[in-house]
């Protein structure tokens, strides 16, 4: 009889795929993977490690960073939607000096074993997975690019609700105010101007 994790993994794994069978890659997938839990600020990814798994994001957020010379951190993306990849092996991006670390208690599936690559010479419809993983980083970083070149901060705000609209009150404000280029202070009051201007504001989060 499965375990309660081996059926969550295929089911899991089956969603990834579009799949409604246990087809063998599904099957070979789960039985290199596992669900692990992680708490809020783990690192789970820095530059000095070479990552020995692929991860996939069940539940929570994580931001992904990178550090300026003197140390400052530069948000690049939030992370947040089940499936999406957050923590790919070395072999797959090689992004210099990426962090990632959980904003909320974190749900994962860590695919040890074969690395993706390899298992993909196997199983070609795997190259779409891997290319579907890079995607929402990407894209991200394309449009947040955007928003930073082109919109003033009170529009970069409305910008970032709209984007992340179903995390917006689960992210600290001074994570915030990092990810839109805006001071702390600024981003408080141009809360209290939409709250002015009848716009209803997510709830504040300022837990650090």
């Amino acid at each position: 009889m499965k375990s309660e994790q081996q059926i969550d993994l295929l089911q899991f794994y089956q969603s990834l795929f579009n799949e409604t069978d246990c087809d063998e890659l599904v099957l070979r997938l789960a039985s290199h993977s596992r669900i692990v839990t992680r708490k809020k600020g783990d690192i789970i990814f820095r530059p000095e490690a070479t990552a020995s798994v692929s991860t996939f994001l069940l539940d929570g957020v994580i931001k992904t960073y990178n550090l300026s010379p003197k140390g400052a951190e530069n948000n690049l993306a939030f992370y947040y939607k089940p499936g999406t990849a957050v923590c790919l092996t070395k072999e797959m991006i090689n992004i210099p000096a990426i962090w990632c670390k959980t904003l909320t208690p974190c749900t994962m599936v860590d695919l040890c074993g074969p690395g993706p690559y390899e298992l993909a010479e196997d199983y070609p419809d795997l190259y779409r997975v891997i290319l579907e993983g890079y995607k929402p980083f990407y894209f991200i970083m394309l449009d947040k690019i955007r928003a930073l070149s082109t919109l003033n901060a009170k529009e970069r705000y409305l910008w970032f609700l709209d984007k992340y609209a179903p995390i917006v009150d689960k992210i600290p404000q001074v994570e915030t105010a990092m990810y839109l280029g805006i001071k702390p202070q600024s981003l408080s009051r141009i809360r209290a101007e939409l709250i002015k201007e009848g716009f209803t504001a997510p709830p504040e989060n300022v837990t650090e």
